[in-house]
């Protein structure tokens, strides 16, 4: 596997537990003293290859929307509270609740980017692989 593979799957065991055969199911309870992991989104990476992996988290308040934007690199993004509405491309707009991730290619429009609620915050981590020193974040398109 090549470097930058293992720095990708690396970092993504930090957010969604690329494990292999450790791969819990969905649904099983936990063993007092064993920690679960459980595979949420996998998807294959394709060059130019990433030389830098981020991760950040990326909070709404009520209300609050990002302008139409697109980024240099892939996007692996999860919520951890509340739901965000999402449209990439020309795609139809869907809601993500807590618990829940997506994908975005390099490059691909994130036209909307939203808190789905008017008085709850939403919060979510993003993990950003990209060129070394490139912003996470490309206004427009």
């Amino acid at each position: 596997m090549s470097g930058w593979r293992w720095a990708a799957c690396g970092v993504l065991m930090m957010v969604v537990g690329c494990a292999g055969s450790h791969e819990a199911k969905m649904g099983e309870a936990m063993t007092p003293g064993k920690s679960k992991v459980t595979v949420l989104l996998t998807e294959p990476l394709v060059a130019p290859a990433a030389t830098e992996g981020r991760m950040l988290t990326v909070e709404y308040p009520p209300g609050v929307s990002t302008p139409a934007h697109h980024h240099d690199g892939a996007i692996f993004a999860y919520v951890v509270e509340g739901a965000v509405i999402t449209a990439l491309d020309e795609g139809a707009e869907r809601r993500y609740e807590a618990g829940e991730g997506w994908y975005e290619r390099p490059g691909q429009v994130h036209r909307v980017s939203r808190n789905a609620s008017g008085t709850k915050r939403a919060k979510r981590v993003v993990v950003c692989l990209t060129e070394k020193g490139k912003p996470v974040l490309q206004m427009g398109r």
